[in-house]
């Protein structure tokens, strides 16, 4: 006989997760993202995933291992290791033998890489441009200002966790 099912939790009404900031910054840094995503697609690369795009701050022109990319976006190798493979596929990045480890693969951006992640930033100041058109300097500015201060607290904070 199958379980009985859990019964269905209310909805959330849309004025308390607003009230959240840490829901609001979510869903903010999610629609920013979708946005800056969508626009690539447009413009330059329509195979490129958000997914894609959680590795590029992670990247480098020196050399990562995808272990530690894996780790530091708190997923496993396996789930990193096919969106990596895209990125070999399309040139952005390449793998080469760990000069101090030769069982070790790293990872590193290739030229084109750099420059997709030149092109990413390119799109990420459309998008904020945007959000100054529309809500003004000020607004931004102080956005920005609070976000900045925010992101320290909790670097800190993070970093006394351990």
């Amino acid at each position: 006989m199958p379980p009985a099912s859990a019964p269905v939790p209310p909805a959330v009404p849309p004025d308390v997760l607003r009230a959240s900031l840490g829901q609001v910054l979510f869903r903010t840094a999610r629609l920013f993202n979708e946005l800056a995503v969508q626009r690539v697609q447009q413009e330059r690369e329509p195979r490129l995933r958000l997914a894609h795009t959680t590795l590029f701050p992670h990247l480098n022109t020196k050399g990562v291992r995808p272990t530690a990319i894996a780790k530091q976006l708190g997923v496993s190798k396996q789930a990193v290791g096919p969106l990596l493979n895209d990125l070999v596929e399309w040139g952005m990045i390449e793998r080469f033998a760990d000069p101090h480890d030769g069982r070790a693969v790293l990872v590193r951006l290739t030229p084109l890489g750099g420059a997709a992640i030149l092109d990413g930033l390119r799109v990420l100041r459309s998008v904020e441009a945007q959000l100054r058109e529309e809500l003004g300097e000020a607004k931004v500015e102080a956005l920005h200002t609070g976000l900045t201060a925010a992101m320290d607290v909790l670097d800190r904070a993070r970093a006394e966790v351990g």
